[in-house]
């Protein structure tokens, strides 16, 4: 019986090790195919007033975190630095500029452009956007057109194919 007992305790062991050993590997949770991609998105708000709502977000990164304390976006052709995720509200259009190219500075694992449109009053606010990845154009959206009253939200994301 102590024999029995012994032979159960040691296989028991046996297997303990092994699942605390083999069995919980970290998995590191990459694209399936391992591609990155390389963005470019350029936004066009015009009509919009201080009375009005308009957010672009974008946004990129990796699985891990090689993105972080280095230069991920240019706009206008000048590099925003570390930042992963850029907004541009309703003041970034006011003024003279009314269209914002993003880049990043070199190929992520993945990417995202999200915005809202909100005319509250006023004349009509036209926007167009197009994202392009790795050449591609993936999103293109000419001149809509916000009358008074309309809302427009929108969130896309990219990765490799």
């Amino acid at each position: 019986m102590k024999n029995k007992n012994s032979i159960i305790f040691s296989l028991f062991l046996v297997i303990t090790i092994s699942i605390s050993l083999f069995g919980c590997g970290k998995k590191d949770p990459k694209p399936e195919n391992g591609n990155k991609i390389s963005m470019k998105m350029t936004v066009t708000v015009t009509g919009a007033d201080q009375n009005d709502q308009v957010d672009f977000q974008v946004s990129a990164g990796n699985h891990d975190a090689s993105q972080y304390g280095a230069p991920v976006w240019k706009m206008n052709g000048t590099s925003q630095g570390n930042q992963h995720s850029i907004i541009v509200d309703e003041q970034s259009f006011i003024g003279t500029t009314k269209t914002y190219v993003f880049e990043t500075v070199k190929p992520f694992d993945f990417g995202e452009l999200n915005f809202s449109i909100s005319n509250f009053d006023g004349g009509p606010i036209t926007t167009s956007y197009k994202t392009e990845v790795n050449g591609n154009i993936e999103t293109n959206v000419e001149n809509l057109v916000l009358s008074a009253g309309q809302s427009y939200n929108k969130k896309f994301t990219y990765t490799a194919k």
